[in-house]
């Protein structure tokens, strides 16, 4: 879908998210959520209707009203931990744990995002980008809780 716009370069440890999580990341009708920690350690979470997913390899976002997000986003990357992002659509949902990689101002991904937001009437400022480190099932099942990757 938006494979084109990135040469990722190969890290050691990739986590390739499964086809039917991808895919869902890039339904505009799933549902999706960010938590983050405070530096008071007390959880953050908001709902981010601009995600999606380049390639099976990363999760994006616009940063578009993200001020407390922002500085959580940046303070879990200084410390190299993870933020978890739950995609939700219909009874299936997937959560991920994913380490916080870069923010972009510019480039293709940057453009691309402000290209969707435009229809919306939204701009960001940047977007963030997130490597996937593990993918948990967290569907309405017997198969919640079970760590997929």
């Amino acid at each position: 879908m938006y494979s084109e716009l990135l040469s990722l370069p190969r890290w050691i440890h990739m986590v390739k998210m499964p086809d039917e999580v991808f895919q869902a990341f890039n339904n505009p009708k799933a549902g999706k959520t960010l938590a983050t920690v405070r530096g008071d350690g007390t959880p953050h979470i908001i709902q981010v209707g601009s995600v999606m997913a380049p390639s099976p390899e990363m999760i994006a976002f616009g940063a578009i009203l993200m001020k407390e997000t922002g500085k959580n986003l940046e303070a879990t990357k200084k410390a190299g931990k993870m933020v978890s992002v739950l995609v939700t659509q219909e009874m299936k949902s997937y959560q991920v744990h994913a380490k916080v990689k870069d923010y972009v101002t510019s480039g293709p991904l940057f453009d691309k995002m402000n290209e969707v937001l435009k229809g919306l009437g939204l701009k960001a400022n940047g977007v963030w980008t997130l490597e996937p480190e593990e993918v948990w099932n967290q569907s309405a099942s017997y198969e919640a809780g079970k760590r997929i990757l």
